[in-house]
């Protein structure tokens, strides 16, 4: 189990590494990011759109039927509720901390 967070550790550490390089190679020969930008942007649309929102629905009905028949937990509610909020939030969440360091 230890092996395996190491190794996404250094994988996070080296898409971050990748990132950086790509972003100064870019700088300096003028080129542009834009198929990578795009790229990401569709996945974040795609994953906080109408995906996101019908499996926050069926999670939310399922802890009605839970509820429902007694097998609710508050810690499984819990989750269910910051998961959505996190899905749901992600860029409000980031927008605070960008502007909390002067980005």
């Amino acid at each position: 189990m230890r092996l395996r967070h190491t190794l996404r550790q250094r994988a996070i550490a080296a898409s971050a590494f990748l990132l950086i390089l790509a972003n100064q190679a870019g700088a300096q020969s003028g080129g542009t990011l834009q198929p990578v930008q795009s790229t990401l942007t569709q996945l974040v649309s795609a994953l906080t759109g109408p995906i996101a929102t019908a499996l926050a629905t069926l999670a939310v009905i399922a802890c009605g039927f839970f509820a429902w028949s007694g097998r609710l937990t508050w810690g499984i509610a819990g989750s269910v509720i910051f998961g959505i909020v996190l899905v749901f939030g992600s860029a409000q969440i980031v927008n605070f901390f960008q502007s909390a360091v002067g980005q």
